[in-house]
């Protein structure tokens, strides 16, 4: 029996079906072959055939487009897969409007497509020239920046555990041509295989060459690309000494990388060449997604007082905003019972909390130098005061009154920004407080503990635990780093408390969301 959606989806394919056919399109049941009219960029009016082939996956996908019959003699080149079909659409478009279930629209965007591909795609600067060849499964790693002003044969590094392929910037010299010995009596000898050592195998030939007007689809095309160095690079992936190929190009203004995996087949008579997904290491690309405060955050001066918890994500949260001049203070151990909380794994127990969070961030790729850690308490006035003049800004995670009153106290004779988080209720509020208030700031009052369950006592250390839940920890550690980035970068746009409601309360504390001091 038919399920309504299907019956829904299956109507709405009839209905387009119909109206292409309307358009002068043939219709097999399976797929549809009708005529395109389109502008060549010298002012001819074409017409073109088509076939369009609707998937599994319409209308949340467009259907599959083939030009079977441009219509004149052009070189149908980029925006196509391997298979032929055209890529139309870029796959961000929004569904809730997606032009392909217009046929009309579908149309008008094939001939704007035949009309670019005949103009050889003006202007055009997507980087994506892997699409066109078969895929690799190597992951292979690069540092573009390295790579910039490298050319000719590197040695390459690939980890046992997961396979993956790191292009170093070592360059490495490949072996020699085949050589022909002479004999004593003058004549030519036996030709001579080149020695290939051991750092001379598995390399990568890295090269820019320039802007692209076609793409790789094949051996043959990929030394029409290389030009002058066709013919080495063919050498020597030969002998088994060149495995992967990477190419910087261009694109109208953009630049991209291509990286291949390269080999002999069928007994060293032909060549195979496969896209690898490839990923750039540089800090450049590694701060991409960091967020438009990154530059400015990068010099600031952040101590964290407590990395427990909530206190090892704030550091972690603002280290990937951009934050890399850290002082970290703690004075515990890290134990298997702080694991389900903590931002530390199992293989970092027994480590100092500090040194664990640190780690932590040095598996993200970055540059820890910045980061200093001390397993010690904040107790006193002086300790307080310099920790405050030494830096740009304090965060105190470690729900102790007594260091929140000391370091509440230091910022209002030294002027420098303390910002104090902790979880509450059981997790069921978090709050966040700035000292020292600005004008006529004014904090939340204190919120009043309930009564609730006995805490529990962890074997070991007899510390009482609080149950507050790993979600509430990570909501507290985002509102600390949101009221952190907003004083890092002297917007100063929050009021002095930010108090979140994660679960109903009393009155006024009724309704979940936020809560905020008064402003200046």
């Amino acid at each position: 029996m038919t399920r309504a959606w299907e019956a829904d989806i299956a109507a709405e394919c009839d209905a387009w079906r119909a109206a292409l056919g309307t358009a002068g399109f043939s219709d097999d049941g399976h797929t549809l072959r009708g005529p395109v009219r389109w502008q060549h960029p010298d002012g001819r009016t074409v017409i073109a055939t088509i076939e369009v082939t609707i998937t599994e996956s319409f209308p949340f996908s467009p259907p599959k487009v083939r030009i079977l019959d441009p219509g004149l003699a052009i070189e149908l080149t980029f925006h196509r897969e391997r298979d032929g079909s055209l890529c139309l659409w870029r796959s961000d478009v929004d569904v809730s409007d997606a032009p392909w279930q217009a046929p009309e629209r579908l149309l008008d965007r094939v001939a704007v497509w035949l009309t670019n591909s005949a103009a050889g795609w003006p202007s055009d600067d997507d980087c994506d020239l892997e699409r066109y060849l078969l895929p690799d499964s190597q992951l292979v790693l690069y540092n573009r920046d390295v790579l910039t002003a490298i050319s000719g044969c590197v040695r390459t590094f690939t980890d046992p555990a997961t396979g993956r392929v790191t292009i170093s910037g070592e360059s490495q010299r490949p072996p020699s041509r085949w050589r022909t010995s002479k004999r004593q009596d003058g004549r030519r000898g036996r030709r001579r295989q080149p020695k290939i050592g051991r750092k001379q195998r598995r390399l990568a030939w890295v090269t820019d060459i320039g802007q692209v007007d076609k793409p790789i689809y094949d051996w043959d095309s990929l030394c029409t690309t290389l030009g002058p160095d066709a013919g080495e690079v063919r050498r020597l992936v030969s002998i088994g000494v060149i495995d992967f190929v990477l190419l910087r190009y261009r694109r109208s203004s953009a630049t991209g990388v291509l990286a291949m995996a390269v080999r002999t087949t069928s007994g060293k008579a032909r060549f195979d060449v496969r896209a690898c997904e490839s990923a750039d290491t540089s800090v450049t690309t590694r701060i991409l997604r960091a967020g438009a405060s990154a530059a400015k955050l990068s010099d600031r001066r952040v101590a964290v007082v407590g990395t427990g918890a909530i206190g090892s994500f704030v550091v972690d949260l603002l280290f990937r905003h951009g934050v890399r001049q850290f002082t970290l203070i703690d004075p515990q151990l890290l134990r298997p019972g702080n694991l389900v909380r903590h931002l530390a794994g199992e293989a970092l127990v027994g480590y100092s909390k500090v040194s664990a969070v640190k780690a932590r961030l040095a598996g993200l790729g970055f540059d820890v130098s910045g980061v200093n850690t001390r397993r010690d308490e904040i107790v006193t006035p002086d300790q307080s005061m310099a920790l405050l003049r030494d830096h740009d800004l304090i965060i105190d995670a470690t729900a102790s009154p007594r260091t929140t009153a000391l370091l509440a106290w230091a910022a209002r004779h030294v002027d420098r920004p303390v910002i104090t988080v902790c979880a509450q209720r059981q997790g069921t509020v978090v709050r966040v407080d700035r000292f020292p208030l600005r004008g006529g700031e004014q904090h939340l009052s204190a919120l009043p503990p309930l009564p609730g369950p006995d805490l529990g006592r962890e074997h070991g250390c007899d510390n009482p635990v609080s149950p507050t839940p790993p979600a509430a920890v990570v909501a507290a550690a985002q509102l600390a780093c949101r009221a952190a980035v907003d004083e890092l970068i002297l917007d100063c746009a929050l009021p002095a408390t930010l108090l979140d409601v994660l679960a109903p309360q009393e009155p006024p504390f009724d309704v979940i969301g936020m809560r905020m001091g008064s402003a200046r």
